[in-house]
């Protein structure tokens, strides 16, 4: 039987309660010509066991998908794991004595459960609640927003329209197994001008312990794990991908960026190193991210207890090629996927297997590589191992899917296999991402179709 969204998410509203009051005459001591409610300061609580994406994806109403007639029934369902991990969403919103809102705060936050070691658990919950804690006291940007409000309308500008100021906090489970546990932390703010900004941060758990993890863990030699990932970094920025994203690709400054504490985190697919945004490369290159594959890594010495051993993901971030046996036929096909500029909507998307570009000559793939809904100038491409009972590795495209009517994007994965024929066979598509590690994907016999749905 499939599991919808609307089995696993719960929605209640709760009234403030007198710590949020506390909260309000805190605020109200510090930009005096601001107005609160309690209807405007209700909290909206959302709990699933799925990690955050959208709202649009959550009322979606169903995680079984099939995009064209021939499409294999996806499956995407909850993780048979000892780690489980629940999202929960509170947002608030404040208005001035106009009745303009000027200031929107939200916060998805993860409360980690591990079978068997409530301790552990504890202490990654209490590491977390600090970092919330220190996002709900802030009020830089309510402050900023109730200045610059009551100075654009003390400048009597003329039908001046005010866009609400945001601090948004949210947390995405990147790797979450008995070994590790880990989340990307994005800041975005909002506080007048052309955009806002975001920051990035990564939280990496001993799953047994329940403490943070450090770099220098990660090996036992910690010097030449460092120089290795670095030179593996920099032959990536060297790449035609990586070069048409960043200014340059100066050793030193990678070395001095991305060595950071916090800059890093454990996925499913390897170890990723990451940049924040004017760091490495402009604006529009946002978080640049190194991903150096478990493969990879085993030669750098990287401890046993933190390589992963679940589903097979791959990702192939540049036109470098790739060998691997899709079909199991026992051939290595030899393999490539690359964006000629990405982030440009006018750019050209290639994946080839075997000297076949398939986003150009497979139908079904170059529609969606073509459809502008789609941000398909920031595709990501991952091999990945649906039932490793099997010999076939699925190829899974990654793309946002956008209505370009307002800021709302929703990750949409499209799934495919290669055939021992040279085929390439679209299986579907789902709402989210196969890089997410509470969730797994198994393919539904055509037969059951009518029984999933109904």
């Amino acid at each position: 039987m499939g599991v919808s969204l609307g089995d696993i998410v719960k929605r209640k509203r709760v009234s403030v309660l007198s710590m949020v009051s506390i909260f309000i005459l805190l605020c109200t001591a510090c930009a005096d010509n601001i107005s609160y409610s309690e209807s405007e300061e209700e909290i909206t609580q959302e709990n699933t066991v799925l990690n955050p994406q959208t709202e649009e994806e959550q009322n979606a109403g169903t995680v079984l998908e099939e995009q064209n007639e021939g499409a294999v029934l996806i499956e995407r369902t909850v993780r048979d794991a000892p780690v489980r991990i629940d999202f929960y969403t509170r947002e608030q919103s404040t208005k001035n004595g106009d009745d303009i809102v000027l200031y929107m705060r939200k916060c998805i936050y993860p409360v980690v459960t591990i079978a068997g070691n409530e301790n552990a658990a504890d202490r990654i919950n209490a590491d977390i609640q600090k970092r919330i804690d220190s996002f709900d006291t802030s009020t830089s940007v309510l402050d900023d927003a109730d200045q610059d409000y009551q100075s654009m309308r003390d400048s009597r500008e003329a039908d001046f329209q005010f866009h609400p100021y945001s601090d948004e906090l949210i947390f995405t489970a990147v790797r979450a197994d008995s070994n590790v546990v880990s989340f990307l932390e994005t800041s975005q703010y909002y506080a007048g001008g052309a955009h806002g900004m975001d920051c990035y941060v990564g939280l990496n758990y001993d799953t047994q312990t329940g403490e943070r993890i450090n770099f220098a863990e990660l090996s036992g030699n910690t010097d030449a794990f460092r120089q290795d990932t670095l030179a593996f970094i920099h032959d990536l920025a060297a790449t035609a991908a990586y070069q048409g994203i960043m200014w340059g690709n100066d050793v030193n400054e990678q070395q001095e960026i991305l060595y950071q504490d916090e800059r890093w985190y454990l996925s499913t697919s390897g170890l990723v190193l990451f940049s924040n945004p004017y760091e490495l490369g402009p604006f529009f290159a946002g978080k640049i991210e190194f991903t150096i594959p478990y493969s990879d890594l085993g030669g750098m010495d990287l401890k046993e207890r933190y390589d992963y051993t679940g589903a097979k993901t791959i990702r192939l971030q540049t036109e470098e090629v790739c060998y691997l046996d899709l079909n199991g036929d026992g051939r290595e096909e030899k393999i490539q996927f690359y964006i000629d500029q990405m982030g440009n909507s006018d750019t050209d998307v290639h994946f080839i297997i075997d000297g076949t570009d398939y986003a150009v000559e497979h139908e079904e793939l170059f529609r969606q590589f073509s459809d502008d809904h789609y941000i398909f100038s920031w595709a990501q491409c991952f091999l990945y191992d649906m039932d490793p009972a099997n010999p076939e590795i699925e190829i899974a495209f990654q793309m946002n899917y956008t209505t370009w009517e307002d800021d709302i994007v929703t990750p949409h994965t499209f799934l495919y296999r290669y055939e021992r024929t040279g085929n390439l066979t679209y299986l579907g598509s789902i709402v989210g991402t196969i890089t997410d590690p509470t969730v797994k994907l198994c393919m539904m016999s055509q037969s059951t179709e009518s029984e999933v749905r109904n």
